[in-house]
């Protein structure tokens, strides 16, 4: 398993609440996984900034997020 930089480990724990706070603001109960995976996507955002495809696995989310 590979090491996080520490830039990305503080990115990650913060996008974490960031990302825990929206869905509860949402009404929406995510698993622990779905956590990880939306958190992930915010880092490379804070990492990298927006992209196309950036905003392609957004609107994944969103499509995601809607059905449940």
């Amino acid at each position: 398993m590979g090491q996080q930089s520490t830039s990305r480990q503080i990115a990650s724990q913060s996008s974490m609440k960031l990302v825990l706070d929206w869905s509860n603001s949402c009404g929406k109960c995510i698993t622990l996984k779905e956590l990880v995976a939306v958190t992930n996507v915010i880092v490379d955002y804070v990492e990298f900034g927006y992209s196309k495809e950036l905003g392609d696995r957004l609107d994944k989310i969103d499509e995601f997020m809607a059905d449940k």
